[in-house]
């Protein structure tokens, strides 16, 4: 007589839990190079390889993240920064790079003008 293992009733199926993402890179080829953009926060960076210009942009939004909160009075008073605020506060409250990673949705496609 075969037997066979059963869950306890108290077992919960594991979960993965992805947060509402703030942040979206688009990423694009155009005529051999890659253009990475992040439309929330009017960031863009061109470079030779797809991961290149995402890591750089990446690095930019990190950058500017820690510029705007030097200078957060400036620029939340600015009226082409000021709805920046709180993508700004979100990125600031990452602890790693994985959390970073987590507020970023990356989509792909081609550069058509």
């Amino acid at each position: 007589m075969a037997t066979t293992k059963t869950k306890p009733r108290h077992a919960r199926e594991p979960k993965i839990l992805v947060p509402e993402h703030r942040l979206t890179i688009l990423l694009a080829k155009d005529n051999g190079s890659y253009c990475a953009k992040c439309p929330e926060l009017d960031l863009v960076t061109q470079l030779p390889t797809a991961d290149e210009a995402l890591e750089d942009l990446i690095e930019a939004i990190r950058d500017y993240s820690k510029e705007y909160l030097r200078d957060r009075k400036l620029y939340a008073a600015s009226p082409n920064r000021a709805h920046h605020l709180p993508y700004i506060e979100a990125i600031a409250a990452c602890k790693t790079e994985w959390d970073l990673r987590t507020l970023i949705e990356i989509k792909h496609g081609f550069v058509h003008v």
